[in-house]
Formats: structure tokens, sequence, C-alpha cells
């Protein structure tokens, strides 16, 4: 049983002494009285320290749980979902969910590109009920059956939020929401899911928001473990854990930048995932019998392939640094259905999709991905420290936080690598995990916090999480050399720019979970 009277769920949190439920509970009864038994659940944000951009492409992330968003939810008679936020920043928001339900059956991904791209087309922001909207359309959309009708009609809510998560900071404090908001529905319908059928299905619940983003981010969230660090391979889900080091930290701090997802950015993030898309097509094209049987990027490596690494780096000459939409027409002139579904989630930059940099970053970071827990495992914290630093290479977009960065992706860089491997197949510098790529998804504020940090002693990781394109950055460091590190943090970036700093020391925390009063408490 999860749902209790306030009172009782008052004592429960006095006497484990955490004082942010209580002031939630108060909170609520405030709002909206005390007339029935009440859930609560939480979530809380991610740092995925290595295994950027690929959960999309099946690749896998290495994250960590930090902080949280509260949820306290109660039944309602009607089918209101009635939405309050403590951070005033979120003004209350209400509807009934038979008003945004679609009229008859669906097609998820068809009918959420339609809204997105309706909504986009008006000029209409995303809202932050919107990510509770589309929890709900999910899991409702789940219940529909042959004949159009739900087997069940869900309750409506009245919900009450509060987050240490900021937004916009690449933190998942938006997939916090939609996971501990799905908790609380799920608890007050009396639904029950598998974690990993509930990651898929909250995954492409974003897809609502217009964000074709993949599972990593609520997989983190969901299979998180206090003190461990999350190696969590997708499509499908396989989990394992391995103890983050007690002498170590994971700092994270904001560069002042903030990382919509639902604003402009929101183009340049899927702008991105097509360019994954498009350069598998490509070489699908040009090497049918060797990539022919590739469905997913993360299988874009030799061992999978059955080629030499060095085989791998000539093809990838054949991809483009940049094209344009009529470019990729003449290139892949059999797939104008694919491009123009695919076109449909965002517009191109000027200077055409970055396909060779994407690619070979993507390649690179799925192999990073798997070397991180093996590193991690043998205790080599230093080299589990170069990938968080690999990755962000690939990422950056400026040196000394002004001149434009250009990652070397030429014919003549692959061809050094390809000889190196040719007189040393087990060359550590041509080695695929060791090769940034180009997925530039940084900012210059980003790489100047990320340079200055890597200055510190202690460090042996930096480098942005999340999205990109502002947000935090997450520090791997010693933890005898954190306070060092917030000295010049606070001295040498804040206060020059005038800004508050933004500085979080963390440890893995646990996963999401519903409440439960022990049956003596």
């Amino acid at each position: 049983m999860t749902q209790h009277p306030l009172e009782k769920w008052r004592q429960f949190f006095n006497t484990r002494k955490q004082a942010d439920y209580v002031k939630l509970i108060d909170h609520f009864e405030t709002v909206f009285g005390n007339q029935s038994e009440t859930v609560i659940a939480k979530a809380p944000g991610r740092v995925n320290l290595i295994g950027m951009h690929i959960d999309h492409q099946g690749g896998a992330v290495n994250p960590i749980a930090i902080s949280e968003t509260r949820v306290i939810a109660q039944p309602r008679s009607d089918d209101k979902i009635i939405l309050k936020n403590m951070n005033p920043k979120f003004e209350k928001r209400s509807f009934r969910i038979s008003d945004i339900l679609p009229k008859e059956p669906i097609d998820w991904s068809t009918w959420t590109q339609e809204v997105s791209t309706e909504r986009q087309e008006a000029g209409t922001p995303v809202d932050w009920s919107d990510y509770v909207k589309a929890v709900i359309l999910m899991l409702q959309e789940d219940q529909r059956q042959l004949d159009g009708s739900y087997c069940q009609n869900f309750s409506g809510m009245n919900v009450l939020i509060d987050s240490d998560l900021p937004v916009a900071a690449g933190l998942s404090s938006s997939s916090s929401l939609v996971v501990a908001a799905a908790y609380a529905i799920i608890a007050i319908n009396d639904l029950s899911y598998a974690p990993n059928v509930l990651i898929d299905m909250l995954g492409r619940s974003e897809w609502y928001i217009g964000v074709r983003g993949g599972i990593g981010d609520h997989a983190a969230i969901i299979l998180g473990r206090e003190g461990q660090i999350s190696h969590i391979e997708l499509l499908p889900i396989n989990v394992s854990h391995a103890p983050f080091p007690s002498d170590y930290r994971i700092v994270i701090c904001h560069c002042g930048i903030e990382a919509k997802k639902s604003s402009s950015a929101q183009n340049t993030y899927n702008e991105r995932v097509a360019g994954y898309k498009i350069g598998l097509q490509i070489l699908k094209t040009n090497y049918p019998q060797i990539f022919g049987p590739v469905e997913l990027f993360r299988d874009l490596h030799p061992s999978f392939l059955g080629i030499p690494t060095l085989d791998l780096y000539q093809m990838l000459k054949t991809l483009p640094i940049r094209v344009s939409r009529a470019q990729i027409s003449d290139l892949l002139p059999h797939q104008g259905h694919m491009l123009e579904t695919l076109y449909q989630s965002h517009y191109p930059e000027n200077e055409g999709y970055r396909i060779r940099g994407v690619c070979l970053y993507g390649i690179a970071e799925c192999e990073r991905s798997r070397k991180a827990v093996k590193f991690l495992r043998l205790g080599d914290i230093r080299r589990f420290g170069e990938l968080i630093n690999l990755s962000h290479e690939g990422d950056r977009v400026s040196t000394n936080g002004t001149e434009r960065f250009e990652p070397d992706i030429s014919n003549v860089y692959l061809d050094q690598c390809s000889s190196l491997l040719a007189k040393d197949k087990n060359h550590e510098n041509a080695q695929i995990y060791k090769q940034p790529g180009g997925y530039a998804a940084s900012c210059p504020e980003l790489d100047s916090l990320v340079d200055l940090a890597r200055q510190n002693p202690g460090v042996h990781g930096a480098g942005l999480i999340g999205a990109g394109l502002g947000g935090c950055i997450s520090i791997l460091i010693q933890l005898d050399h954190v306070d060092e590190l917030v000295d010049l943090l606070e001295y040498q970036y804040y206060k020059p720019k005038g800004m508050q700093p933004f500085i979080e020391i963390c440890r893995p925390v646990e996963g999401a979970s519903i409440f439960e009063i022990p049956k003596s408490g």
C-alpha cells in the first residue's frame, strides 16, 4: 500500500529527519487540503560521466544519480490534473486528461511528430506541464484496446512538485520530473511495469516534447544505486554497477548558459542525431556487404563488422565532413522517404550537417562507454578520467574561450591513424576510443570552464554533461583537492563574470522510488 494520510507521511519523514519532504507535505496540505490519502515519489537527476550523445544509438551510458525531484499526489474523483510547483518560476497548471487524449488510436511516433511540428509552427513554447502530459499520454495510450477504447481510464490528481535540480543545466531535471510523475501516476492508478518496459516508455514519452532522444537518462534515474556508477547497456537494457571510489568526488558546476532542449537548442540536438542516421545510410550505400547488417550505430565497431580498425578509418573517409540537404539527396537517391521523415524534427545548419565528425565521435564514444566500467573495476581512475577528457574534446567548439575550434577529422588524419595501425595494430593513440571526433555540442563557456578545472591538482577528468550547448560540466577529482577547486572556480570563473557560483559536490545516490511506510511504522 503506497497511499497514506498526510499526517502518517509527516510522522514517517520526521522520523527519518527528511525536512524537505515534511516541507512538501505541509505545503501540499495548505494548497490541496487533507481530504484523501496521497502517494509520494522521488526521482534523482543524473550525471552521465561517459557515453554522451549515444543512448539513442544503442550506446551504453555510465551515470551516477544525484539530487532529486519530489512529487506528492492525491487522487481525484474526476479526470482533472492540477499541477502546483514549489518553484514560483513554474505557474500552476490544470487540464483534463480527456481533453489531451487523441480521439482515436495513433502511431506514437507519427502523432508526436505532428504535435511537436504544430507547436513549433505556431510558435508555442514547451511548457513545464507538457512533461507531465507526456507521461500521462504515453501510459494512458498503453491502455488502448483494439476497439479504440481504454481498458482503464486514469484518475485525475492533485500534484505538488519540488526539486533540488536546476533547470536547463544538463542534469536531466525534465526527465527526473517525467520519472517522478510516472511513479505517482502508476501508484494512484494501480499499474505495474517492469523497469525495462517503463524506461523505454518514458524515453518515448518525451517525443511529445519534440526531442527525439534516447532512454539513457530515464535508465540512469530508475536504475541508479547509492555509491555506485551504473553501466547501462541499451536496446536491450542491461545494467551492472561498479563502486565509485570513496576518495573521489564528482563536482558539478554551471557555466552560466542555460541548455534549453525546449528552445533553439532542441533544433541543434535533433540535427546532430540526424547526422548519425545520414552517416550510417551513406556507409551502407558505399559498403553494403559490410554495413548492411548494421541497425544501431553502436555496432559500427571493427569487431562487429569483422574488419581491421585501419580499414574502418579508410571507409570513414567516404563520409563528407559537411553536407547540405541537396548533396545528401545526391548521395542517397533512394532514401527520400527516410530523409523526409528525418527532416521534420529540425532545420539544417547554414554550413550543413557535420556527418564525419558526428559519426567518428559516435563510434569512439560507444567504445569509450564500454571501456569506462572496465577501468573503474580495475581501479584505474586515471584512465577513466582520460575518457571524460576525450569525450569533451569531441564536443569542443572553442579554445581560449573565444577562438573557434575545428577538430582534425581530415583524410590526412585518418590516413595517419591507419598508418600507425599498419605498423602496430595495438598502437594506443590510433585506437578507436582515443579519437575525439567532432560532435560539437559544447559552447565557449563550457570549454573555458573545462579548461580551468583541468588546471587544478587532483582533477582526473572534466567535460560537459547532458545534451550540451550550455548547462553544466562534471569534474572527477580527488577528495583532498575539492576545496582548492572550489576556490579556483569561484575566483577565476564566476567572480570575473559577476556570477553567483553554482558548484555542487556529489556522490552517487539511490535511483527513483515510490515511498512505502513499513507496517510497523
